[in-house]
């Protein structure tokens, strides 16, 4: 119950926001993009970002409600496994949108993260017993140039090759126009971490000369990492994020793809001087007016037993929560290019499919489909061998 207060009190955040946006100080021509599309139109960017938003226009900053230090939390030896893994400030805020990966060596190692709002960026667990007990950490963001930012979209890695965890997070500001992903780094098991100011940053909109690109922000990250020893990319990093661009009235964005970055390394030393290459997985479509092929959300990325990266995503227009399919493709070449997308669907209650679609991924027992379900909170395990998906 505690669990759904806590996701209740931010949407209620969101809502007061909303309802507060026309006393809220600076005008529509100076805000940044991505604060007036949030304001404009019910979807698009994501709900972690725009709860973001309602948080710094409600309350302001929470720094101080953070408990000093770490903490741990312990479950009792004839309970069940539930645990309470992070550690609260006061008031209990928000810690949501939880992401986990272990540690493929030792199990008993694993890292969490999860958007901290009693902050600007992540509660950061980890454990060493199983998950009987967890270490907190609080961290913040800071964009490439060492400025105050706010941390959204946690995604956790593990990395075989390299012996270190990875977590990813979304850098923005309510204030600002700057949009950056972002990756930090442990090599000890998730007890210390890249400095903020040290982060690898994945894709900025500023550039070189300083210059930010207004129309640009980067959403929704989320990371996989080849663990095949035997693959030709192995250890290879991979981010995905959603690119919106917002050039219309009110923000509003014309097209909202997918994209890929990838890297081969992420020095401990210094992480900034990674290098990361990027791939439109989707390419970009001005004037689209935020619909078709290329108005895209949730882009899941999964490296399979072949090193092939399998990525899945929703067809989502830019500026609603319209969702009218889901999509997947896949690259044989380590991320530098992909195959044509095809659908699948789910059996569900709403008649938006009175057919199998052309290109669905069936299973050889699956019959063709009377009706679909389409959403975007799913996982897609692809089985190589057999070549479809895996239920």
């Amino acid at each position: 119950m505690a669990r759904v207060l806590r996701s209740s009190f931010a949407f209620v955040l969101l809502a007061a926001a909303i309802g507060l946006s026309a006393a809220a100080p600076g005008s529509a021509a100076s805000a940044p993009r991505w604060v007036v599309h949030v304001k404009s139109f019910s979807g698009g960017i994501s709900n972690g970002v725009r709860a973001r938003l309602a948080a710094a226009e409600v309350k302001g900053s929470t720094v101080a409600l953070r408990p000093a230090g770490s903490g741990s939390t312990q479950v009792a030896a004839a309970a069940l496994q539930n645990v309470q893994m992070n550690a609260d400030c006061d008031p209990p805020l928000p810690q949501d949108e939880t992401a986990v990966a272990f540690n493929v060596t030792d199990p008993m190692n694993a890292v969490a993260a999860a958007n901290d709002f009693c902050g600007d960026g992540y509660w950061m667990g980890f454990t060493t017993d199983g998950g009987q007990t967890w270490g907190s950490i609080f961290k913040d963001p800071k964009t490439s140039n060492g400025e105050r930012c706010f941390g959204s979209d946690p995604s956790v890695i593990y990395s075989r090759r390299d012996a270190a965890f990875y977590v990813s997070t979304l850098c923005f500001f309510s204030t600002s126009p700057i949009s950056e992903v972002q990756v930090w780094k442990s090599v000890d098991g998730g007890a210390n971490w890249t400095a903020s100011t040290s982060a690898s940053l994945v894709i900025t909109n500023r550039a070189a000369d300083g210059s930010i690109d207004r129309s640009v922000f980067y959403d929704k990250e989320l990371m996989a990492v080849d663990n095949n020893p035997a693959s030709s990319h192995y250890g290879r990093i991979y981010v995905t994020f959603i690119k919106f661009h917002m050039a219309g009235v009110n923000a509003r964005s014309d097209y909202c793809p997918v994209q890929l970055a990838f890297t081969d390394d992420i020095p401990t030393a210094d992480p900034r001087t990674a290098t990361w290459s990027h791939t439109a997985v989707v390419p970009d479509a001005p004037g689209t007016g935020g619909i078709g092929a290329s108005a895209n959300q949730w882009a899941l990325p999964v490296v399979d037993s072949t090193g092939a990266l399998d990525v899945s995503y929703v067809s989502e227009d830019c500026n609603t929560t319209f969702d009218r399919g889901m999509f997947f493709t896949r690259s044989t070449n380590g991320g530098t290019s992909f195959g044509a997308a095809g659908t699948f669907d789910l059996v569900g209650e709403s008649p938006e499919s009175n057919a199998t679609p052309a290109g669905l991924l069936l299973a050889p027992d699956e019959p063709p489909h009377t009706r679909a379900r389409w959403g975007c909170l799913f996982s897609f395990p692809l089985s190589p061998v057999l070549g479809h998906r895996v239920r």
